[in-house]
């Protein structure tokens, strides 16, 4: 039998995912960001020569790991959107089961338990298709949590050498300013969906 705490566990989970497709928007947006961020300060490297020259190689390095998140952030959108899928057969297998369970009460016809039977094994199926998404989806955001501690450490190494860059220091400075920025709010975006992926596992337990 199907209790309400499962009904309103059903709804509270397909909320949670709907937040974590929410978050990877936000994850998107920056790490395209930090691509553009990327062939802006190659472009003011070249122009500040010699002066610049150890920044040359952060670009490169910035470029790879923001094409890197942006591939981890693509494979995610489609687990996600697989995720919200099964969320709301879910909670439409919770809902199919509380309205049979309503028409037992009125009624003895022996039908009824058949339907009652085969949703529950459906809701079954698919919690479990649901938490194997989960399982799957919690090891990219950790993939994109290193790379954000690579970020980090980047922009420690690039407001090193865009000191020693004379006339340019200030907008390389800039850059390094903006990844760290950036891979900030991409890791309390990862913090977030890891959070409510947590929840979700605890949930369907």
């Amino acid at each position: 039998m199907l209790k309400a705490a499962q009904s309103s566990d059903a709804v509270g989970n397909f909320i949670r995912v709907a937040n974590i497709i929410a978050n990877l928007d936000i994850i998107l947006t920056e790490a395209k960001n930090l691509s553009l961020t990327a062939k802006n300060a190659r472009v003011v490297a070249l122009r500040a020569g010699d002066s610049a020259f150890g920044f040359k190689p952060i670009t490169n390095f910035i470029d790879e790991f923001s094409d890197q998140t942006i591939k981890t952030t693509a494979e995610i959108t489609n687990l996600s959107n697989q995720l919200f899928t099964l969320a709301l057969a879910v909670v439409r297998c919770s809902n199919f089961i509380n309205h049979i369970q309503m028409a037992k009460s009125a009624s003895d016809n022996k039908a009824l338990d058949i339907l009652l039977s085969n949703g529950c094994d459906d809701l079954t199926i698919k919690s479990k298709a649901l938490e194997h998404a989960i399982f799957n989806l919690e090891s990219y955001f950790e993939d994109i949590q290193k790379q954000m501690r690579s970020a980090e450490y980047i922009a420690v190494t690039s407001r090193v050498e865009a000191s020693n860059a004379g006339d340019f220091s200030e907008s390389l400075q800039g850059v390094s300013d903006f990844i760290a920025s950036a891979a900030k709010r991409i890791k309390a975006a990862v913090t977030d969906n890891l959070s409510e992926i947590s929840k979700l596992r605890g949930v369907m337990r």
